[in-house]
């Protein structure tokens, strides 16, 4: 079998196809795997270190229960099997371990499947040319986002980049099945030493510095991590008090909110002055409000516009608003500085 070779490269592995679920998320949480690099780095949109860590720690749902993994989960036997008829020449398995590293064990690789051609053999996709053992990687996309006609996003990147650096493999194929063109398309991705080097340390840093003595990483603002930490708060009995470094960090947050409305001020300011100064030489007339100008490389639009909202009054002497509204959970987050006597 192909994963034969695989075996003696990684003698630490673990055989996944009798694993429940519940047991291989278990075994995903104690390891860096393939689509940890790209949160890890900085390339991925919807992950962080902050929102990894979580889920590594147990703390948040794991990210491989989402839709979009369980829809991944559904096309990959498909998209295999298409491959493979695609491309008679290569041969194509399935891959039923997950191989650590044998010089990073902390490094883990679960892959879709392993490419064979047989000595001798070579086979072109794109422009690019494959031949002896490499890997497959295999994603759907709604919109192709990210992907180019030879490019794909940097957190795909950075996963196959891993697999490569784990598995001593020095290329990847990567199959993925666009959604609203119902097309098929591959890409190969060769081994970067380079890249794999700052990766690795970048790994290596998370893991030794974050994960191993329960230090959470800090936020870097993406919409999940606030979600994430929402998702998780359930209150609490007791008064907490603030270490030294979290008193810094509201000092930082308070400073930052004050600049925040003063410039907010100043902003809406120059605004009310700029539509001064324009409507007073605004010529009256049109069937619209509105009013367009433009001077060096700027475009000047205002406009004046009616909508329609609900007359909640009007529902509520009717006995007709609690028959149609719902409660939304909501939150509120303050800090403030305590007034000096």
């Amino acid at each position: 079998m192909m994963y034969d070779t695989l075996i003696e490269r990684c003698p630490l592995h673990i055989l996944t196809d009798n694993l429940e679920y519940e047991e291989w998320l278990e075994k995903r949480r104690g390891s860096i795997g393939g689509s940890d690099a790209g949160p890890i780095m900085g390339y991925s949109d919807y992950a962080s270190r902050l929102t990894l860590y979580l889920q590594k720690k147990g703390m948040a749902e794991s990210r491989e229960m989402s839709r979009a993994a369980q829809r991944g989960k559904l096309l990959e036997p498909l998209v295999r099997d298409w491959f493979a008829q695609s491309y008679p020449e290569i041969m194509v398995s399935k891959v039923p371990y997950m191989f650590y590293s044998p010089d990073y064990p902390f490094m883990s690789a679960n892959t879709d499947g392993l490419l064979f051609l047989e000595e001798g053999r070579m086979v072109t996709i794109g422009d690019k040319k494959i031949a002896g053992l490499g890997g497959l990687e295999i994603k759907s996309s709604k919109t192709g986002y990210g992907f180019g006609k030879d490019e794909i996003p940097d957190t795909y990147y950075a996963q196959v980049q891993h697999y490569m650096a784990v598995l001593d493999l020095p290329w990847f194929v990567v199959s993925t099945c666009f959604l609203e063109t119902e097309q098929i398309e591959e890409y190969v991705i060769y081994r970067d030493k380079g890249f794999i080097a700052d990766m690795l340390s970048q790994e290596k840093d998370f893991f030794e510095q974050y994960l191993v003595p329960g230090v959470m990483p800090a936020a870097i603002g993406i919409d999940n991590e606030e979600a994430m930490i929402t998702g998780i708060f359930e209150g609490t009995k007791s008064t907490i008090m603030l270490s030294q470094s979290e008193v810094e960090w509201c000092q930082e947050y308070t400073t930052l909110a004050r600049q925040i409305k003063e410039l907010e001020t100043k902003k809406g300011a120059l605004a009310t002055d700029l539509k001064a100064r324009l409507v007073s030489r605004s010529l009256s007339g049109g069937d619209e409000r509105k009013l367009s100008a433009y001077g060096g490389p700027y475009v000047v639009s205002w406009s004046r516009y009616d909508t329609t909202r609900i007359d909640t009054d009007a529902l509520k002497k009717a006995g007709l608003y609690e028959r149609y509204s719902k409660k939304i959970e909501s939150g509120r987050f303050t800090v403030t500085e305590k007034k000096r006597a």
